[in-house]
Formats: structure tokens, C-alpha cells, sequence
């Protein structure tokens, strides 16, 4: 029953993504901008990953203090960029640690998840953002590859940008960039 439940959640996954795609390639995604508490957020985000990462045997680093009690933003959007670069970096790193660093300046917000896993080779990085591209086999990660391909383009809707960088055997940085405004 267990293998069933496991097929059906990752077709649904896969489908949810599917959808989010060509809702965004089509224009017909719209985002819901309205005040958000980012630090409790990121706070609820960084619990969520502590506990994955503790199972796996990894540390989770973070430093989310410094970001804005309340911006303007679509927090499910936000948050679904953070959940699948943050799941991909725990779900790579077999050793060592995952962390998240959030930082705003000007109404700039930077947020960057970095692990000290296996690295992603050039010719992986170059179509990382793909729709179906997935590590490397020997990874021995599954998955839909489409959460960085949501992230990305999600990203690129808020107006803003998704970078990676990584050295193989050293590990990966992921570093998103959006106009987040402080609300006071």
C-alpha cells in the first residue's frame, strides 16, 4: 500500500508542477502580493528543514534575523522558491551541512541556500533550471525534476533572479534575489 501511496503522491507532484508551468509560461499565473511576516516564515521554514536535516545526520545553519518582520510579497510563492531549493540541498548532501542565509538591503532581499554536497557538474548546471532535468544517478536522489524549474521561473516572475554556483565535491550555492518592500 505504501508503494501505491509513494506513486500516487509523486504523479500528483509531478502533475502540480506540470500545471504551475504552463501557468506561468502562459501568463495565467497571477501573484497575490500582500503583507507578509518573512521572519516567522523563514523561522516556520528553517523548523521544517532543522528536522530533515537532523534525520540525515546533517547540520542546518541559518541566519534569518536579519530579514524584515513584514514585507509585500506572495508569501505561497515565496515559500514554495525556499521549500524546493532548501529540499533539493537537504536531499543531495549526504554529509556535512545545508544552510540558509537571508539578507535585505534597500528592498532587496537575498536569500541563500548553500550545502556541502557532491556539486553539480558544468554541463548539469547549465540546464539545472530545465524542466525533468534531475541529478546525476548517482546521487541516488529521486524526484520530479521541476522544483528548480518552478523555483526559477517563479523567481523570474517576482522580477527577480535565481543564481547557482558549485564545485564539485565541495558543494552548491543557490541564491535568489527579489524586490521584497518592507512594510512598516
Amino acid at each position: 500500500m505504501g508503494v501505491i501511496r509513494r506513486g500516487g503522491e509523486h504523479l500528483l507532484s509531478l502533475i502540480e508542477g506540470t500545471l504551475d508551468i504552463a501557468r506561468i509560461e502562459s501568463g495565467k499565473l497571477a501573484l497575490n502580493l500582500k503583507p507578509m511576516r518573512l521572519r516567522d516564515s523563514l523561522r516556520q521554514i528553517v523548523h521544517l528543514f532543522e528536522l530533515q536535516a537532523a534525520s540525515k545526520g546533517l547540520r542546518f545553519e541559518h541566519d534569518v534575523d536579519s530579514a524584515p518582520e513584514l514585507v509585500r510579497a506572495d508569501e505561497r510563492r515565496l515559500t514554495q522558491i525556499l521549500i524546493n531549493v532548501l529540499g533539493n540541498a537537504v536531499k543531495f548532501t549526504q554529509a556535512g551541512r545545508v544552510s540558509l542565509r537571508a539578507s535585505h538591503v534597500r528592498d532587496m532581499a537575498v536569500f541563500e541556500v548553500e550545502d556541502s554536497g557532491p556539486g553539480i557538474a558544468p554541463a548539469e548546471r547549465e540546464r539545472i533550471f530545465e524542466p525533468f532535468a534531475r541529478g546525476a544517478p548517482a546521487a541516488g536522489a529521486g524526484g520530479t525534476g521541476l522544483g528548480l524549474t518552478i523555483a526559477k521561473m517563479l523567481a523570474d516572475l517576482m522580477g527577480g533572479e535565481m543564481t547557482v554556483s558549485s564545485t564539485l565535491g565541495q558543494g552548491t550555492l543557490f541564491r535568489v534575489r527579489l524586490f521584497l518592500p518592507e512594510l512598516t
